[in-house]
């Protein structure tokens, strides 16, 4: 689901780059680093998420993705500095992801799949693209209270029907990534609206190929 243009402001602000590190902050103390990795960003928005996964995570190659065209091109201006062989953009779909099976070792997800509406297929995408113990990152906002603004940022977000914290996981689980009791709730954060209010890391079980059920 694309943002509107108050939703592309927002989610590119200086208070959303805030929100985002503290979100890295919980990220590397759940699932630690990738140092040398291989990563996939889905929702890249403006690419304030790259520049943490390459300077904070250590990662050697990312690819980030963003549905939205504008949003690519604003990340490709701020990505500029950065060597091209490490950073890839392009416009693309999380429920039907370009990379092959097992492709990365990471993927990072900065609040972006719990607004896709077939967020349950772009779970089993994320598992399928990660190798055997590859880590998904993930951060969303389940709270029915932290969601009131999200019709206004969005288009169609009003008609769609936005995973909770256990069915989320549940799903998770399902499809062969374990989290278990790794993830946190930081709700406080969760009140400013630039922060998700369940982030957690989450590790691919079982072969490479295909998702799981």
């Amino acid at each position: 689901m694309k943002l509107n243009a108050l939703g592309r402001a927002t989610m590119n602000s200086s208070a959303r780059a805030m929100g985002q590190r503290y979100v890295a902050g919980l990220f590397e103390r759940l699932g630690g680093i990738v140092p040398g990795g291989r990563v996939l960003e889905v929702g890249c928005g403006g690419g304030m998420g790259v520049e943490i996964i390459l300077e904070r995570f250590g990662a050697a190659v990312v690819h980030a993705i963003d549905i939205d065209p504008k949003m690519i091109k604003r990340a490709r201006r701020r990505l500029a500095r950065h060597n091209s062989a490490r950073v890839r953009l392009s416009q693309g779909d999380v429920t039907a992801l370009e990379g092959g099976d097992g492709a990365y070792d990471a993927v990072f997800d900065f609040g972006a799949i719990h607004i896709e509406r077939n967020w349950p297929k772009a779970l089993s995408e994320v598992r399928r693209v990660l190798k055997p113990g590859g880590k998904y990152y993930f951060e969303l906002v389940t709270n029915r209270a932290f969601r009131l603004v999200y019709p206004l940022l969005s288009e169609g977000f009003a008609t769609m029907q936005p995973p909770r914290e256990g069915e989320f996981i549940r799903e998770l689980e399902r499809v062969g990534v374990a989290v278990g009791r790794n993830f946190v709730c930081p709700r406080l954060a969760a009140m400013t609206g630039y922060v998700g209010d369940l982030v957690g890391v989450g590790r691919k079980i079982g072969p490479s190929s295909g998702a799981a059920g």
